[in-house]
């Protein structure tokens, strides 16, 4: 109890978390349906990164937009909003799916629905954290908020491959939509006092003030630069486990439901040792090592495989080095920009850090799938880990997360009223 207590700092918190839980439960329910039925109509690794760059690809056109707007408006309201919406746009597929009437332009076309939202949704998020506990456990709450997803990349990609494999995609994502509407409860039952707001500045000084920030600030710049490339090189793999799981591992649904455990058996691992006063000593190094290993791994999974003569588990087994390498990796990052950033520029740099962390990896995603098709799935894959081990040790050649190279920023805010 004293534990629970410890790690959930207050009532409001753990009330996000827990409605966090049970939908991040149904957004795995979501990603194996979705993926399963692309590829059960297509065939196409190409069009497994089609459905996903759909999805992602708001993210990197407007996730800025959506950060101005994290700082403008009250941040509750934008996600009842957001992720209401999301939930409508998710339980419409899954009627289409059970009533056998779905094709791929409408999962094409949902998807891109819900990526919408989560351009709203997203850049918000972890600042509505930032309001919900003090600033000495922020560190604490987003390493709780990072063990609480990847938790369900354990539980959710397993139920999910069994349910699938017995009932079918279609019941999945019927799973799916009725687990969204837990966080949109939690979040309406938070209940925080009215305080001080600032009165924002128009919409274009706000965009750049924000961007100014940020050149300004050497370690921000080059952390969310290595963030993007990490994105479009390393974290596409997810999009097309479910064609590695069929075609290369020749494993089926519940084998993908295995793969994605494995990644969510080592992410949560990866997201509890960043609330570890080592990362918090030396969150540089930490990041820079949990790239080299996310890469290595990713290495590992794409070559020992069953047509080089090695068994499934090897390239499983390797899933859980990528999953732990690569949440260790966004965890500490997330942490070390938002203890850095100013609080009235917090959703403008997190909307550029949700641009650069899940707004690339689409277009990695969409790249990388037309590659596939040309060269080979593995073949792609493993240069994807090279691109990861090259950033790892480019970080650590150059001290690009070093903390000596990180001077407070000389960019002047704009003046502000607050008003209550």
């Amino acid at each position: 109890m004293l534990f629970f207590r410890r790690v959930l700092i207050n009532r409001d918190y753990a009330l996000f978390m827990a409605g966090s839980f049970v939908s991040a439960m149904g957004s795995w329910f979501q990603a194996v349906a979705i993926g399963w039925i692309v590829l059960e109509l297509t065939d196409s690794p190409f069009v497994l990164g089609l459905a996903s760059f759909a999805q992602m690809a708001p993210l990197f056109f407007l996730g800025f937009f959506g950060g101005v707007l994290a700082d403008r408006v009250d941040r509750r309201t934008l996600l009842l909003w957001g992720i209401g919406t999301g939930s409508v746009a998710l339980a419409v597929l899954a009627a289409l799916a059970l009533a056998d009437r779905v094709t791929v332009p409408a999962v094409l076309l949902i998807s891109l629905v819900i990526g919408l939202t989560n351009t709203v949704v997203w850049p918000a998020w972890q600042p509505f954290i930032k309001e919900l506990v003090p600033d000495d456990r922020l560190r604490d709450a987003i390493a709780f908020n990072a063990a609480r997803f990847n938790l369900t990349r354990v539980l959710g990609p397993a139920a999910a491959g069994l349910l699938m494999a017995r009932t079918g995609a279609p019941v999945c994502l019927a799973v799916a939509a009725a687990g969204s509407g837990a966080v949109l409860l939690a979040t309406w039952l938070i209940r925080r006092p009215r305080g001080r707001r600032a009165v924002a500045p128009p919409w274009l000084s706000a965009l750049a003030e924000g961007i100014a920030y940020v050149r300004a600030d050497g370690f921000t710049l080059r952390l969310l630069l290595i963030t993007g490339l990490f994105g479009v090189v390393v974290l596409p793999y997810q999009a097309f486990l479910p064609a590695f799981a069929r075609d290369v591992l020749s494993i089926g649904a519940e084998g993908l439901g295995v793969l994605l455990t494995a990644v969510g058996g080592g992410a949560v691992l990866g997201a509890v040792i960043t609330g570890s006063r080592h990362f918090a000593a030396r969150p540089g190094l930490a990041m820079a090592c949990s790239a080299l290993l996310t890469g290595a791994g990713l290495m590992v999974f794409a070559t020992a495989t069953p047509p080089n003569g090695f068994p499934a588990w090897v390239a499983t087994a390797a899933l859980v080095l990528v999953g732990f390498g690569s949440i260790a990796y966004l965890t500490t990052a997330n942490a070390t920009l938002q203890l850095r950033v100013p609080d009235h520029l917090m959703g403008r740099v997190m909307g550029l850090w949700v641009v650069m962390n899940a707004g690339t990896t689409p277009l990695g995603s969409l790249a990388l799938g037309g590659a596939a098709e040309r060269f080979g799935l593995p073949e792609v894959v493993l240069a994807g880990g090279v691109g990861g081990v090259v950033l790892g040790a480019f970080a650590l050649a150059t001290r690009a997360f070093s903390i000596s190279a990180m001077p407070e920023p000389a960019v002047s805010a704009s003046p502000v009223r607050a008003i209550t």
